[in-house]
């Protein structure tokens, strides 16, 4: 399948009518198509998705999903897809074409003035398809055009099969045409993408980011259309069963299938409730954001929790300031014996002298006691000489005279405690508290000024009226948020709990028509749909072990080929549990590689190899469209893309990059031999773009004569 051409009208920078031809040739397949940023790059691939899908598109990238909801809904998203230079001239061309009417009883010209009017505030796409096949019908072109009117809000979808309306898109429906015969929606993001965003496959985390993918892997590794084969196949083995039961056994199953179907329903409605509020959430969250900036340029930033926080802040800074001054004036009791500490120092002086002399009166009362003692003692014993024995005495046990001092303080243990106490605070650590105190007193004098500032001017503009009413705004939104949030909470829990008893309930089912008997008509039927779920089972199994093998094979081979490090990547291994499928990345040493930790260089070529290697197991053949082509790689890596990748990832590939910055004129060259078609985006001076067609050789001198115009 090849897009020919595009065409679109008044959609975002490209005002009137552009057309685009593709290159189809299959030896030149690359399409270039460039400009400067804020050109229209990024919106050329949006509008292929909006005319693919146009309202399903939020199912085709979180990206999507995201501007809807940030637009709040679809149709004020789609709104902001005219042009806007469109939009502003069809009011003046609508009062032309209403005098034009107001002259005219025509019908048929009545008729075409109220088209043209219509007309005036429409915009819309158009891709002609070639080497399209549809089973059971032959074509040589399918065109899809959708077109939306912004007054009317009203969207038209129109696909014509070699030119004319067909009975097939009208008996299947015409989006259900382009999702079953054209591009799944859930594999368009590897068909369509930013190459600097695809970065979000390496940095995939939680499970419901794993599902996400893990679903568009298996439509893209074609397992999908097997499993619901199987389901269908389930459902009528069901039905068979449950015409042939017993009342008792159908009265089971009827009860189990009504309460099934509730809750399919209840699923439904919770999550559409759920996106619902989470769309309200995001656009709350902007009007939240635009009254608080509209409170700051009024002046009066603050919330009423925000008066409340700082009026507890002035409560806590008083009680502390007055702490402060309570340990200050303590430090003033002692200040005027740090202004003495001479003094101080022969206090402590006398105090010590004092106690060693009490303490010398104490023990020579003890020596003369010990010494008259002894003496006694000796003498009674007649066997010394008494002048000996005083002598002997006198040398070891004679207490010291020494001259006494006078008692002048007389400080008992208590009071030389309490000095020495005082007195080592004001040698070490009084100056350095006496500084601090005052420090901090200083400090919380200050912001006590600041904080009662600030509430003075918030009670003085809280009389202001309009300050009021946007005060009330800002809090009506801040309640609403909250009541979002606990809803959104609920939401997510009902769903989670809903999806359980789904599953516990389609297992009741399935165990309760095991063992009912099947009529001898039926019989047969429900034989062959056993054989073939047993039969599909296998063959499922199969599939998957032969789509993990060949997935792994090709994404270690298109990694070795784009990047420069042969050995980074010893080993990939796919992993399917059920629906969910993973895959990791394995080192020389066996070790797990952490994809969240890789560069965003290294991310990109792993996103791009794993693409590479989905297309190509993918059999699906459409052409691909890559935004930022070269970001974030440097040139080795850039020159590995050119040649290995954009050259061999589809039979036509259509790139949008910033020359120079994403692509030089060297990586182009290297490009050139693949290029069939080249365009240059241009913008007038009312910012309408249109689309330059180029020789490819001629690109990089008409995008420097474009630059330097532009300055």
């Amino acid at each position: 399948m090849l897009i020919d051409n595009i065409t679109l009208h008044n959609f975002r920078a490209y005002k009137g009518k552009q057309p685009l031809t593709l290159s189809t040739n299959p030896e030149k397949h690359v399409t270039i198509i460039s400009g400067q940023n804020g050109f229209g790059k990024t919106s050329l691939l949006t509008s292929l998705v909006w005319i693919l899908y146009g309202k399903l598109m939020v199912d085709v990238d979180e990206r999507y999903r995201k501007e809807v909801h940030e637009s709040g809904g679809y149709h004020r998203y789609a709104f902001k897809l005219m042009n806007r230079n469109a939009l502003q001239e069809a009011a003046a061309q609508e009062e032309v074409l209403k005098a034009e009417k107001a002259n005219t009883q025509n019908r048929l010209e009545l008729a075409r003035i109220d088209a043209e009017i219509e007309a005036l505030y429409s915009f819309s796409g158009k891709l002609v398809l070639t080497n399209i096949f549809i089973p059971h019908l032959s074509c040589n072109e399918v065109s899809i055009a959708r077109t939306y009117n912004t007054r009317k809000e009203k969207e038209e979808l129109e696909i014509l099969i070699d030119g004319r309306a067909n009975e097939l898109t009208k008996t299947i429906g015409l989006e259900i045409f382009i999702n079953d015969f054209v591009l799944p929606k859930e594999i368009a993001k590897f068909f369509f993408f930013d190459a600097e965003k695809i970065t979000a496959l390496a940095e995939v985390k939680s499970i419901d980011e794993k599902l996400y993918f893990s679903k568009a892997y298996n439509e893209v590794l074609g397992i999908k259309k097997y499993t619901d084969l199987k389901q269908n196949l389930e459902n009528l083995q069901l039905r068979i069963s449950k015409k042939s039961a017993s009342k008792g056994d159908l009265k089971k199953i009827e009860d189990l299938q009504t309460r099934l179907h509730q809750l399919q329903e209840l699923f439904i409605l919770h999550k559409e409730e759920l996106e619902k509020k989470e769309q309200e959430q995001l656009i709350k969250t902007a009007e939240l954001s635009k009254a608080q900036e509209e409170l700051v340029r009024k002046g009066s930033a603050m919330s009423d929790e925000e008066v409340n926080e700082y009026r507890k802040m002035r409560t806590n800074l008083r009680e502390a300031q007055a702490k402060n001054k309570a340990d200050f004036a303590e430090m003033l009791e002692l200040a005027p014996f740090a202004m003495l500490m001479g003094k101080m120092a022969q206090v402590k002086q006398q105090i010590a002298v004092e106690e060693r002399q009490q303490h010398a009166h104490l023990i020579n009362g003890l020596l003369k006691e010990k010494y008259e003692a002894l003496k006694n003692a000796l003498i009674s014993l007649k066997a010394v000489d008494q002048d000996q024995v005083e002598q002997i005495l006198q040398m070891h046990l004679q207490a010291e005279t020494k001259q006494e001092t006078n008692i002048l303080l007389a400080f008992t243990p208590d009071q030389t405690s309490l000095f020495n106490n005082v007195y080592a605070n004001l040698q070490n650590a009084y100056a350095k508290q006496f500084k601090t105190l005052v420090a901090e007193g200083k400090r919380l004098q200050s912001s006590y000024n600041i904080t009662h500032k600030k509430l003075q001017d918030a009670d003085l503009k809280s009389s202001d009226e309009v300050i009021k009413a946007l005060k009330k705004n800002y809090n009506d939104l801040n309640a609403d948020l909250a009541r979002l949030s606990e809803k959104i909470g609920y939401l997510k829990a009902e769903l989670t709990n809903t999806e359980k008893e789904i599953t516990t309930i389609q297992r009741q089912l399935s165990e309760q028509t095991k063992h009912i008997k099947v009529e001898r008509q039926d019989q047969e039927k429900s034989a062959t749909t056993t054989r073939l779920i047993h039969q599909l089972d296998t063959f499922l199994l199969q599939l998957k072990l032969k789509k993990k093998a060949s997935l792994e094979k090709n994404i270690k081979k298109e990694l070795n080929s784009l990047m420069h490090k042969q050995t980074f990547v010893e080993r990939v291994e796919v992993k399917i549990e059920g629906d969910l499928i993973d895959i990791d990345l394995f080192d020389t040493s066996g070790n797990t590689i952490n994809k969240e930790g890789l560069s965003k260089g290294e991310q990109q070529l792993y996103a791009t190899a794993l693409l590479k290697a989905l297309v190509t197991e993918s059999n699906i053949q459409f052409p691909v469209f890559i935004d930022s082509p070269l970001q974030k790689l440097d040139k080795k890596h850039a020159a590995n893309i050119i040649k290995e990748f954009y050259p061999s990832v589809s039979s036509q590939v259509v790139l949008f990059p910033l020359l120079e910055k994403e692509l030089s004129e060297e990586e182009y060259q290297l490009l050139l031999p693949k290029i069939g078609k080249a365009y240059l985006i241009r913008q007038e001076a009312n910012y309408a773009s249109t689309f330059a067609d180029l020789y490819p050789t001629d690109l990089f001198s008409q995008f420097n004569q474009s630059l330097k115009a532009y300055v």
